[in-house]
């Protein structure tokens, strides 16, 4: 598992109606998300977030906001705890998805992603630190927070590269 720059947001349940949009002001939860992206990235001046982590309940309120049909589910189960497993979550999803009677969306645009294509998709720009905002299912967290992340270079199995002198042989 990676190591993270993550950062906690609060709202309140109650103020958003059963379409996914806040009752004051009609407000999708899908924006109020964007707002807390644009603030992870106030926060950590260099980075986007790339992981969204929710409660499945919160998921369902994001699908909601965003008018997905009722068989899309959102987001991937985590299963190594309550960070995300690059490697074997997808594994683990993708073959517990082969028997649902669901479609499962791992992810969505970024709020950072302005350029779309002419059918309304966002274009990915590779050379560019912004991706889709991978959708992770942690039932551990309470139905009122999110947890955005991004993972960190650090890592502690990395070894230090070591610099051998190896003499230079000439042949006569």
């Amino acid at each position: 598992m990676e190591k993270e720059l993550s950062k906690k947001y609060y709202y309140s349940p109650s103020d958003f109606n059963t379409l996914g949009r806040r009752k004051s002001d009609g407000v999708t939860f899908r924006d109020v998300i964007k707002e807390f992206e644009y603030d992870f990235h106030e926060t950590y001046r260099n980075e986007y977030a790339l992981n969204l982590y929710a409660s499945s309940k919160i998921m369902a309120l994001l699908a909601k906001s965003k008018d997905a049909a009722p068989f899309l589910m959102y987001g991937m189960d985590l299963t190594q705890g309550n960070t995300f497993d690059a490697i074997q979550d997808p594994y683990v999803n993708h073959e517990m998805d082969k028997n649902s009677p669901n479609i499962y969306v791992y992810g969505i645009d970024s709020a950072f992603m302005t350029e779309f294509d002419e059918y309304g998709y966002p274009i990915l720009n590779e050379d560019s630190d912004i991706f889709p905002l991978t959708l992770l299912v942690d039932n551990t967290m309470r139905d009122d927070e999110v947890r955005l992340a991004v993972p960190t270079m650090d890592d502690e199995d990395e070894t230090e590269d070591v610099i051998i002198d190896v003499p230079k042989f000439e042949y006569a």
